[in-house]
Formats: C-alpha cells, structure tokens, sequence
C-alpha cells in the first residue's frame, strides 16, 4: 500500500507550527538571546569607534566605569524596584576621582535600600540588610567586570587609569562596608530603644 504524498499547503502548516515558538520559555529563551545580540552588537560598535576615539583622559574612563556601575546595579534592582528604577543619567562636569566615583557609586546604590525594605516586608532588619547588600555587591562587581573588559578592548586599560579603577573599587567597597555598619548601628538602636514586655 503506497502512502499518499502529504499536499502542499499541509506541510507549510506543519513547518510554520514547528517554526513557531512552542512556549513562554521559548519566547523568554528567543527573547534573551536577540538582547544578548544587541549587546554583543553594541560593544562591536564600541570597540569599531575606538579606531575614531581614544580614551586619553583618565577622566572618560572613570566616567564610562560609573555609567557602566550604574546601569549593571539598575538591572539587578529591576525584579525587585521594577524597570528603570533608577535614572541612568549622570553630570558631565562631575568630579571623576576615584575616591568622588566610588562615593556616587556607593550613594546611588544604597539610596534604594528604603525602597527595598518597603518591597520586602516578610524578610528580618538582617537578612534584608544582608540581600541588599549581596544584590548591590553582586551587580557592582558586574558593573566593573564590564567597565574593564570595555577598557581592555579599548586598549587603555594600564597603568594610572588600570590603578586608579582598582582605586575606586576599593573605595566602593569600603562605602558599603561603611553603610553595612551603619544600618546595623541603627538596628541595634532601634533594638535597644523597644520597651522591654
């Protein structure tokens, strides 16, 4: 018994259906990876613009490691703060010292720590202090990661602009460790202060 030849116009169904994405993981999958070509775009457009731009001036790099910091804490707050919790723009004729971008690092990160205590009621004063923090920490250190890669693809990343990044994360990372002290300073006061029952 011979099997009829499946028509035309049926195979262009099934192939279309096959083509289609079949789920809403497929669509976040699909999703994700036309982003990640954008990106990937957007740092060849950046590294082709280096033949017409060179980041002399110390300044611009720092400049570039703060914008980058930002937008990189920006989406890791965005599941919790929503989109564009933060606004991503920034001062040109701002003090760009490693010391003065760590500190507006540091300031612009923790600002959104009373957000964040609003959005999380059910964790204890430590354990969200503690998230916060990973959260912050975690995209921070992306931030830098890419600011550097950037850098390195720009061949300028050595010597007083390779010294002075280093210099500004240790300042981060010092602000936070100041803020941590801080919070759990008031923790303890708040703690002391409740009336025994």
């Amino acid at each position: 018994m011979a099997i009829a030849p499946i028509p035309p116009k049926a195979a262009e169904t099934s192939s279309k259906q096959e083509a289609a994405p079949k789920s809403e993981l497929d669509k976040a999958v699909a999703d994700r990876a036309a982003k990640e070509t954008a990106k990937n775009a957007q740092n060849a457009a950046i590294l082709a613009a280096n033949e017409q731009v060179s980041l002399k001036a110390n300044s611009e790099s720092l400049r570039l490691l703060y914008k980058t910091a930002l937008e990189a804490i920006n989406k890791e707050l965005e599941p919790v703060l929503g989109e564009n919790a933060a606004q991503k723009t920034y001062d040109s004729g701002i003090d760009v010292s490693p010391e003065a971008t760590a500190e507006r690092i540091v300031s612009f990160a923790t600002k959104f720590y009373g957000r964040y205590e609003k959005m999380t009621p059910d964790m204890d004063e430590q354990e969200r202090l503690d998230s916060f923090l990973k959260i912050i920490g975690g995209a921070i250190d992306q931030g830098f990661s890419e600011a550097k890669d950037i850098l390195k693809g720009l061949n300028v990343y050595e010597g007083e602009i390779e010294s002075n990044v280093d210099a500004t994360y240790d300042y981060v990372l010092k602000g936070l460790a100041q803020f941590r002290e801080r919070m759990e300073e008031l923790m303890q006061k708040e703690s002391n202060d409740k009336p025994a029952v």
